[in-house]
């Protein structure tokens, strides 16, 4: 082959059977590709409508559980008695059984169970949203007790007080910084304030750095509001008031700022 002949072989470009061969595949393979396009877009349409209908039920959830006891109440062949989800006019309209997000021509549709319980109510609201696609539905639950019927329940104490007693302990940073009257604890049980005795008599100057105070048979209880006080060669501290719940340890900084 000359070099004339070699050259114009090499400068040719692609044929008409070659462009047309191309063209099919390309078609063929964008013809395959299409349905996962199309799944893919219709899953994440569905996620939208499913993120959107459980911010909706979570949100009627959280007004429901607002209303006053006596107010849950869902009827919805009678929707135009009060209280009522299913009244449109009820609460202000918060319950309104057809939603339209902000933005969008989508109706969600809104429908509420509520069942009654000696002591507590369960609510269920579902949303709906029916398209051109498949329907999606949302299903959220929520217990709401009865006031009265807590109030009226007696419980078990979760701190029953020991029948010796609560003990108290209190230690220090440096116990030969302590100085008369020391440490005192006092506790007010309606409006009488008691000042108990540690279990044994306060010395001083204590004899080591390291030394604890203890009283012993100590109520307790919420309503038994306490306050320990320590006396030191540089300050007074008091604890802030607390409640002895269980047996416990105070530790008092008696050198402030110091090592």
């Amino acid at each position: 082959m000359s070099i004339s002949a070699r050259t114009k072989y090499e400068a040719r470009g692609f044929s008409m059977v070659e462009l047309l061969v191309t063209m099919v595949l390309a078609g063929i393979i964008f013809a395959a590709m299409v349905p996962l396009f199309a799944s893919a877009l219709k899953k994440t349409s569905g996620d939208n409508f499913r993120v959107t209908s459980t911010n909706i039920a979570q949100d009627r959830l959280e007004k429901v559980r607002q209303l006053p006891y006596t107010e849950i109440v869902a009827d919805s062949a009678h929707p135009t008695t009060l209280p009522n989800l299913y009244n449109p006019a009820f609460a202000g309209g918060q319950f309104v059984t057809t939603y339209y997000p902000v933005g969008s021509s989508k109706a969600y549709t809104i429908a509420y169970t509520v069942d009654t319980y000696p002591s507590y109510k369960k609510v269920i609201v579902t949303v709906d949203w029916s398209g051109s696609g498949p329907n999606y539905t949302t299903t959220m639950k929520t217990i709401v007790m009865d006031p009265a019927a807590v109030s009226a329940t007696s419980t078990a104490n979760p701190y029953p007080t020991p029948t010796t007693g609560y003990t108290l302990t209190v230690s220090f940073k440096d116990a030969t910084q302590v100085i008369s009257p020391g440490v005192a604890v006092s506790y007010k049980i309606g409006t009488t304030t008691y000042h108990p005795a540690p279990t044994v008599a306060q010395t001083f100057p204590f004899p080591s750095k390291t030394f604890t105070v203890t009283w012993t048979g100590l109520p307790g209880g919420r309503n038994i509001p306490y306050t320990v006080t320590c006396h030191s060669s540089y300050i007074t501290s008091t604890a802030p008031i607390f409640h002895l719940l269980t047996n416990g340890w105070i530790k008092f900084d008696t050198h402030p700022g110091g090592s």
